[in-house]
């Protein structure tokens, strides 16, 4: 009976081998989150000022994502991009591009045509993680798309690149989200806009509520240095690192996909905030 013990041994062993390697494929096609330590947590800095450089402020902080502000193609080269000017900023890894609001100009076939462009150019350039589609839910909200032409632009970039990382914003303090979440969309970033110091104080419940909506998917939870009407209003230092120091917590226990600061001009604005960043970030654990 030895041999035929020893090929049903043989056979068990081979078979794990097949899962594992299944296993390891799938977890490569997923999108970066912190639930795995072996792969890296998102720390992004949102930047939307063609001139502004934020090497300083990602050497300081770690970014490895940015958010990156292109006009709408109209046959630009890649080189003459703001995603590829992001890219060769050491310590950044990814970009994302975005798709403008038609409430700012877009229009619906500019719109069509940059997702078309920003899915060509990710299957040429890997570090075109994904592509935001700026404010989703208020363009259908407040009647500048409809949800018809937004699974349109979708489906022009899936078509071309299936991997292709579709993000929206949800602003989870003004229940937004209530539009039948049937987009094939691939991430959320939570956003408590508006820096008011009750909207700061109910923080952590107003995430705990955006993650409970968007339970099956990575979220990205976002924080802004100064927002508002009129304005805004910048937040304070106790502020800023209690909120951002709760995300930090929340990238640790892998319930975020990572965290977004917004935005890189601001921190020259008020360099400080580059200090307090730096103190609380020291506690990330993921890659």
């Amino acid at each position: 009976m030895k041999p035929y013990r020893n090929k049903l041994i043989i056979i068990i062993f081979a078979f794990g081998i097949f899962i594992s390697g299944l296993t390891y494929v799938n977890a490569q096609s997923l999108p970066p989150t912190s639930n795995d330590t072996s792969r890296e947590c998102l720390i992004t800095l949102w930047n939307h000022q063609w001139n502004f450089d934020p090497t300083n402020v990602v050497q300081e902080l770690g970014f490895n994502l940015i958010w990156s502000h292109d006009k709408p193609y109209s046959g630009q080269a890649w080189e003459e991009t703001h995603m590829y000017k992001m890219l060769q900023i050491p310590g950044v890894k990814y970009v994302f591009a975005k798709i403008e609001r038609a409430a700012w100009g877009w229009t619906h076939e500019q719109s069509l045509k940059h997702a078309r462009w920003v899915a060509e150019l990710s299957l040429e350039h890997p570090g075109i993680l994904g592509m935001y589609l700026n404010d989703f839910y208020d363009e259908i909200e407040e009647g500048y798309r409809t949800e018809e032409q937004w699974r349109e632009i979708i489906t022009a970039a899936k078509e071309i690149n299936p991997n292709l990382q579709l993000w929206v914003p949800d602003y989870p303090h003004r229940n937004q989200g209530r539009h039948a979440f049937d987009f094939d969309i691939d991430g959320v970033i939570l956003n408590l806009w508006g820096n008011d110091p009750e909207l700061m104080a109910r923080a952590r419940e107003h995430l705990t509520a955006g993650l409970e909506k968007h339970p099956d998917i990575p979220v990205i939870a976002g924080l802004y240095l100064r927002s508002g009407p009129d304005g805004g209003r910048w937040l304070t230092e106790d502020e800023f690192k209690s909120v951002l120091g709760f995300y930090v917590e929340m990238v640790n226990a892998g319930k975020l996909a990572g965290l977004r600061v917004f935005s890189a001009g601001q921190f020259e604005e008020r360099p400080e905030y580059i200090g307090w960043a730096k103190e609380v970030l020291s506690g990330l654990k993921c890659q």
